[in-house]
Formats: structure tokens, C-alpha cells, sequence
């Protein structure tokens, strides 16, 4: 029931980072080749924040977006540690729960300042001016934070 909540407050969270900016209507099916994870998929329900929107948004406005990100990514992770402490305490296995993003936005942005990941992507935007319509999301897993893990695998 407690992680049900807090998984709502989470959500409300990255909702209300994204308020100041009104979010770009679900691209239809002929804006999305079957198979490309990078544009919203016809049918969700989910308005995206794209970069039609980012290019748009004052820098604060950009840094809240991302300070929501970073809130819900560092309450996972405290949330994580206490009740990773209390099985050990209980003497059980830790049960770690962290999904994939949240590791990966750690890892990859360790170290790396919000205003730097704004640069990042309206560098990428600024490179792919045709691309405005892909989410800042997909942007910033696909084209930043993936490359930045595969690149520290080597």
C-alpha cells in the first residue's frame, strides 16, 4: 500500500515538473514506423513532452523538468536502501528494485549537472531539427544515456 503511493506521489511528481509547458497532441500512427521505440506509439494515451515543446521551454522551466526526474530517480533509491537494510537486519536476501532507467540515469549522469544534460539535448535538438516531434525521453534514454553506459562498458 506505502509503495503504491509513493509510486503515485512519484508520478504526480514528474506530472507537475511538466505543467509549466502544455504537451504536443499523440503522434499518429503515420508519424510512427512500426518498430521505432523514439516516437510516441499511436494509441498511448500518455501526452509526451517533445521537442517541439523543449526547444520552447526557458531554461528553468527545463531544469524543473528534469529536477522531477532526478527527485523521483533519488526517492527509489532511498526507498531502495531501507528496505534493502531491513532484510539484512531480518536476515534475509536484499530484494533490490530500482528498474533499469533508474540505474541507468544514475550511472550516466553521475556527476553530470542538469545544466549540462540540458545542453545535451538541445544540442541534440539543435542537430535534428526534423526531429521535434520525438519525446525528450526517448531522447535523453536513447541518445544520452545509452551511449554514455555502452561507452563506460569499454
Amino acid at each position: 500500500m506505502k509503495k503504491s503511493l509513493l509510486r503515485l506521489g512519484l508520478a504526480l511528481v514528474l506530472a507537475l515538473t511538466c505543467a509549466a509547458a502544455q504537451a504536443a497532441p499523440a503522434a499518429s500512427s503515420s508519424d510512427n514506423p512500426v518498430g521505432n521505440p523514439a516516437v510516441n506509439p499511436a494509441g498511448n494515451p500518455v501526452d509526451q513532452f517533445t521537442g517541439e515543446i523543449w526547444v520552447n521551454t526557458a531554461e528553468s522551466d527545463k531544469a524543473a523538468y528534469l529536477f522531477g526526474i532526478d527527485s523521483a530517480v533519488t526517492v527509489e533509491y532511498f526507498v531502495n536502501a531501507r528496505q534493502t537494510a531491513k532484510a539484512a537486519k531480518a536476515g534475509k536476501k536484499p530484494v533490490y528494485t530500482l528498474s533499469p532507467f533508474e540505474k541507468a540515469w544514475m550511472e550516466a549522469f553521475s556527476g553530470v549537472s542538469r545544466a549540462e544534460i540540458i545542453k545535451m539535448v538541445d544540442a541534440w535538438y539543435a542537430a535534428h531539427p526534423k526531429d521535434l516531434q520525438r519525446p525528450v525521453m526517448s531522447v535523453i534514454w536513447y541518445e544520452l544515456i545509452e551511449p554514455r553506459l555502452a561507452g563506460a562498458k569499454k
